[in-house]
């Protein structure tokens, strides 16, 4: 039986990006509610939206659409970013049933090349997107386009709101570390991918380069005060294995050019 999927959009302003990723997700067919984090947002389908009254973040709105997801009972919920475009079949290749069954983390692979193990060679749309039967184990996983199973949910809970500032960045890092805890894989499927515009809700909020340093200084402080000191230690890695998604054999092992996961 397929699984059940609810994707959650958490959004703060900048309409005309969720707009045109709303047409991606009505030709893919699939549930989903946009999380309106400013309480602006103007609906152009028939979407599902919700309006918490005040800004949540993408940590906190992604946290409701897990929850949401869970408890009317679909199988795994998403969170994903509103600034992407999504290649036809993108949920069927997060869904793909024969990726591991111990995955507890599914993501695309996507253009932005500041998360290498998730980097792909396909430089344009991602309607003209290729798929691929192949997927990557990663060590951990960014939170654009973050897919959790309910097994995972209830083994590591949710993302950490508290530990990593305004923008969470690192939240992501933390969950994924949880995960591998608790046992499950993270990987990246190749049968989807997305076009990332690089954070543009939080640019707009709170300008680029603040937003850059803010960000990654709290993330460091954040994983530091969880994990010590050499937090880093945890996360880096020097190549990506890519696996046949018919028979898991490594087709291929991909060597990063720096630390990243």
């Amino acid at each position: 039986m397929a699984k059940t999927l609810l994707v959650t959009v958490p959004v703060y302003g900048q309409i005309e990006y969720t707009h045109a990723l709303v047409g991606d997700l009505e030709r893919e067919g699939v549930d989903y509610m946009i999380v309106d984090n400013k309480g602006d947002y103007s609906p152009v389908a028939d979407e599902r939206v919700h309006t918490p009254g005040r800004n949540t973040g993408w940590a906190g709105g992604s946290n409701l659409g897990f929850r949401t997801a869970f408890a009317e009972g679909y199988d795994a919920g998403m969170t994903l970013n509103n600034d992407v475009r999504i290649s036809r079949g993108f949920f069927d290749g997060i869904l793909d049933e024969r990726l591991p069954d111990d995955a507890g983390a599914v993501v695309g692979v996507y253009d932005d090349a500041a998360h290498l193990a998730m980097h792909s060679d396909h430089e344009g749309p991602a309607a003209e997107y290729e798929p691929r039967d192949a997927y990557r184990e990663l060590a951990v996983c960014d939170g654009t386009a973050l897919m959790l199973t309910r097994e995972a949910f209830v083994a590591v809970g949710e993302l950490d709101e508290r530990s990593f500032g305004r923008f969470a960045w690192g939240a992501d890092v933390d969950l994924s570390l949880r995960l591998r805890e608790e046992g499950f894989r993270i990987v990246a499927t190749e049968r989807s991918f997305l076009n990332h515009f690089g954070r543009r809700t939080a640019d707009v909020v709170a300008g680029r380069r603040r937003y850059q340093l803010l960000g990654g200084l709290l993330m460091s402080r954040g994983l530091k005060r969880v994990y010590g000191r050499h937090w880093s230690r945890r996360v880096a890695v020097d190549s990506v294995d890519v696996l046949s998604l018919d028979d898991h054999t490594v087709l291929h092992t991909t060597p990063l050019h720096h630390s990243a996961a």
